[in-house]
């Protein structure tokens, strides 16, 4: 008796947390407005960054894996290109690997940023996320199976928001993908100095237009905390 009530007073919290979340994330999307509709299928991306992308710029509808060591660095740099251009970006991450200062440098306007800790709500999050804001960035252990993530897939085609997922998050496959091969950081000498850069060479690939391999090195950040072009 006691472990079905136990059992029971578990479930009706879960079922209360999400509602609450459902809730918020309805009020949210009253607030918050993507920047443009749907059928505007393009989002401008970095300049250092185009040359990752099918016509240099973000699909609606589409999802963007980044992985590799840097992939957070990178995965707030894809999203810093919309945000410059008056897109709200919502973060998602439980364990804290996104920090807001390191999103600020990179260039994303933290004045339209959400920040969002989904607990054990992923799908609802995601779903409440999606055609409310124009790009979503998630990170962490995020415990999505492989029929909701096709779920989300499917909203993020209906809504036009772009999904920007960091490390092995997503469960299916991505429209773009961006690997980190390498990472290195500039400014050390032998045993001093300072950290000033960090040098990321990226394999990009992916599906349709995206899948014709790609390779880009760039700064992330570079000298002044921004994303640039390595100068050659």
């Amino acid at each position: 008796m006691a472990k079905n009530l136990a059992a029971d007073s578990y479930e009706l919290t879960g079922r209360a947390e999400a509602s609450e979340r459902r809730l918020e994330l309805r009020l949210v999307e009253g607030r918050v407005a993507p920047l443009a509709l749907a059928n505007d299928l393009l989002l401008p991306v970095l300049e250092p960054l185009a040359p990752l992308f099918p016509n240099g710029a973000l699909r609606r509808g589409s999802v963007v894996g980044v992985t590799g060591t840097g992939s957070t660095s990178l995965g707030l740099a894809v999203a810093a290109g919309p945000s410059q251009a008056g897109s709200w970006v919502s973060l998602v991450d439980d364990d804290g690997e996104v920090g807001l200062v390191a999103a600020q440098e990179l260039g994303i306007a933290l004045e339209r940023v959400l920040v969002v800790r989904p607990g054990r709500e992923w799908a609802s999050t995601l779903a409440g996320l999606v055609g409310a804001v124009d790009v979503v960035v998630i990170a962490g252990h995020c415990s999505l199976g492989q029929a909701k993530a096709r779920r989300i897939m499917a909203r993020l085609r209906e809504r036009g928001s772009v999904l920007v997922a960091i490390g092995h998050c997503w469960p299916i496959g991505a429209d773009v993908t961006l690997h980190v091969a390498s990472s290195d950081w500039e400014g050390l000498g032998r045993g001093h100095g300072l950290l000033q850069s960090r040098r990321l060479s990226i394999v990009g690939g992916g599906k349709g237009a995206a899948s014709r391999p790609r390779a880009l090195d760039v700064l992330a950040p570079g000298p002044d905390g921004a994303v640039a072009s390595l100068v050659v």
